[in-house]
């Protein structure tokens, strides 16, 4: 009886099962990183400057104002919902003394629109423990649906062990596991996002333009992105459901907020008026270049991009314009807006995956600066466990391997400015 012939992979076929490989151990060494040295030395540093006495993270404090406003309709802006918020955080109320010798105390108050509380409904009758322990499985669900959107979009659909490396690729890298560590709504904003996008590559315009309202539960991470859905709305009387859907959408949740907390605009403005003092951010560029020059800067971007939005204004949907306008706003609101935070980052898997989706035309250089910024944090996590540092100090020895993650925002842009000048921009591009 004749053997069957031996089967050899295809070159092609080896790479994508050893990308796979590689994404299955880096996800694993992330794992490892957070749990053994990650967690415990934050844990310590908690303990040792805030006096925390429970890791509730960011969902906490939207958890409780959407239980009391809805369940007992008790103004979660209010200094009785804080007060509890805090206790259950410090054991105490948290009386701030903004000294310059002295960091000011995150007083983890509730700081969303009121009708955030209507996202968060389906969980106001459950334990927090049962929220917060499905809430990152949740969290991480919303971006592997980013990333899937993001590849729609980009009509790149990859084999499936390419396709899940780059989800583990993504949900690895520092950005990622920041946001799902503090269980940071940003996550699902970055997904309405990108799923907003995706409804308009397809013509959903209405459906869109609901999802685009519903980002605004983070107005700093939504607000630039929806001046493209705006400006690119206006380009044709046809796009008129997406802002007709959105300004009704966005009514409903004003109006339904107004119902159960009247006058909650103004104790949110307070609200945000207290965040700056007590959890004080900046832009990337103002950190990177000071405040007059990083405002100036910031200003000038936005009205250059602005200017190229409008003479796009009329690209297709689904169009390479439309995709490379979107990405631009993503990557201008992380270096314009205060978005510092890592976590924010989760609106560049677009301008991401859009770098990669054009790899043979980014030049050598631009490839190496990507693998040194994408590669850095798993080869450090590697090597701290390897050997662990001191877990029970304030050395920063520990957050070596987001160390890079502050230069992403700033890198991107100029990788996909190489990978412009290797190949011509889209057809329908105006520069």
């Amino acid at each position: 009886m004749p053997s069957e012939p031996l089967q050899i992979p295809l070159p092609h076929q080896t790479r994508a099962f050893l990308w796979l490989a590689l994404s299955l151990f880096v996800a694993a060494t992330t794992w490892l990183y957070v749990h053994r040295i990650l967690n415990p030395w934050r844990n310590y540093l908690d303990l040792e400057k805030d006096k925390v006495i429970a890791q509730m993270g960011d969902l906490y404090s939207p958890w409780v104002g959407a239980r009391e406003v809805l369940l007992h309709r008790r103004n979660p802006y209010g200094p009785e919902v804080t007060r509890e918020i805090q206790v259950k955080f410090y054991g105490h109320q948290i009386h701030q003394n903004y000294v310059e010798e002295i960091q000011p105390i995150n007083e983890q108050r509730f700081a969303y629109p009121v009708y955030t509380v209507f996202l968060l409904a389906p969980t106001v009758y459950a334990d927090f423990e049962i929220v917060q322990r499905w809430a990152s499985f949740a969290l991480a669900s919303f971006v592997i649906f980013t990333v899937l959107f993001s590849l729609n979009i980009l009509r790149w659909r990859p084999p499936w062990k390419i396709l899940t490396a780059i989800i583990l690729f993504t949900l690895s890298s520092p950005q990622i596991v920041h946001g799902l560590r503090h269980q940071q709504l940003a996550v699902v904003v970055g997904f309405l996002l990108t799923a907003g996008a995706w409804c308009v590559t397809r013509n959903h315009l209405a459906t869109a333009g609901v999802l685009l309202a519903l980002s605004t539960i983070k107005p700093q991470m939504a607000l630039l992105p929806l001046c493209w859905f705006l400006i690119w709305a206006l380009g044709s009387q046809s796009r008129w459901r997406l802002p007709a859907a959105f300004l009704a959408t966005l009514s409903a949740l004003i109006g339904a907020g107004e119902l159960i907390l009247p006058g909650w605009l103004a104790y949110f403005l307070a609200g945000i008026a207290a965040y700056r003092k007590y959890a004080p951010t900046s832009s990337l560029l103002r950190v990177a270049l000071g405040d007059t020059l990083g405002e100036i800067l910031g200003a000038l971007l936005i009205a250059g991009l602005l200017v190229f939005a409008g003479r796009n204004r009329k690209a297709a949907g689904d169009s390479a314009s439309f995709t490379v306008m979107l990405a631009s706003f993503f990557m201008t609101a992380v270096l314009v807006f205060p978005l510092f935070t890592p976590y924010n980052q989760v609106i560049l898997i677009l301008p991401a995956l859009l770098a990669l989706r054009g790899w043979k035309s980014l030049p050598r250089f631009s490839r190496l600066v990507f693998f040194v910024i994408t590669g850095w944090p798993w080869i450090v996590s590697l090597a701290l466990l390897l050997r662990p540092p001191n877990l029970n100090s304030p050395n920063q020895t520990p957050l070596l391997p987001s160390f890079l993650v502050s230069f992403v925002p700033l890198l991107l842009p100029l990788l996909l400015m190489t990978k412009r000048t290797e190949t011509s921009p889209p057809a329908d591009f105006v520069p």
